[in-house]
């Protein structure tokens, strides 16, 4: 009985082991399997993520490269729409007299905004554009900005007048001198409404004799404004005080950026008086001159 109950119970034992050892099997096969399919799946998920950058990467150089030949960055001189429609000057030369006006118009803000140093003297020549110092009259002022952006005009403005610095009166002289055509690297502005960026403006006292003395010289910085009948004009200059919205602070000397008001002779066209900032006395005992320097390219 008892080996019978030993038999039986081998038997069991061994049925279990086969029964446990492909349960084994199986779980083994099912866990390989898990695995390839994650493997595969891991891979093509990997090459579609790749894809997709390389065609991101791919569209957004296209816009980009688009862009930039849509819109090329290209630095051109400005051009006056109504001068091209109407045909009225070359392109070239318009682009010529801007460019010149430009170059100005940075030199003229260059010597007032790394001014370290100013003071108006009459005589004075100290003019330093490396340091910042510059102890001028008005004349002396003006030479320098005309020696230096218009050459050509200033050469002959010192042949003219036999001076290597030329005065507020040799400028007056000259200008009313000149006839009316271009003549000296130098036109004449025949109407205040025609000033524009460049233009030297000059006047000279009349005393109780009717004789000229004294007087002022200064630089055009841009196109009047008209307001009941005066006209607003921003000069460049050096001198005792600043004009109104002046770049020099109140009561200081020097070289500075302000507004000067002007009035028009109806029948000349030419400045009949002058108020040096606004609130101040007109003044009409001077004579008025304006003229234009031409630089040739």
């Amino acid at each position: 009985m008892m080996m019978e109950m030993s038999s039986r119970y081998q038997m069991i034992k061994l049925i279990i082991r086969k029964k446990s050892w492909k349960i084994i099997q199986f779980l083994c096969l099912m866990i390989t399997l898990a695995l390839i399919n994650h493997a595969a799946f891991a891979a093509t998920t990997a090459h579609k993520t790749i894809h997709k950058k390389h065609y991101v990467s791919r569209k957004h150089k296209t816009k980009r490269f688009a862009k930039q030949r849509i819109v090329p960055r290209v630095n051109l001189p400005n051009i006056q729409a109504s001068a091209l429609a109407d045909n009225k000057e070359p392109v070239s030369r318009s682009w010529f007299v801007n460019s010149i006006e430009d170059k100005l118009i940075s030199f003229v803000h260059k010597t007032v905004s790394h001014l370290r140093y100013s003071t108006y003297k009459l005589g004075g020549s100290k003019f330093d554009t490396s340091k910042g110092i510059y102890i001028v009259d008005c004349s002396n002022y003006v030479d320098r900005v005309l020696e230096t952006i218009y050459p050509k005009a200033y050469s002959s403005l010192v042949d003219w007048t036999g001076t290597d610095n030329p005065t507020t009166h040799d400028y007056y002289n000259f200008f009313t001198e000149l006839n009316n055509s271009s003549n000296y690297n130098w036109t004449k502005v025949e109407d205040i409404e025609e000033l524009r960026t460049g233009d030297i403006l000059v006047f000279r006292y009349k005393n109780a004799a009717g004789n000229e003395t004294g007087g002022h010289v200064m630089i055009v910085m841009d196109k009047p404004i008209i307001e009941d009948d005066n006209y607003f004009v921003k000069v460049a200059d050096s001198a005792s005080g600043g004009h109104s919205e002046d770049t020099r602070p109140h009561h200081v000397s020097g070289v500075g950026i302000g507004t000067l008001l002007l009035k028009k002779n109806p029948k000349t066209f030419q400045p009949s008086a002058f108020a040096w900032s606004s609130g101040s006395r007109w003044k009409s005992n001077v004579n008025f001159a304006m003229l234009r320097p031409i630089e040739v390219s």
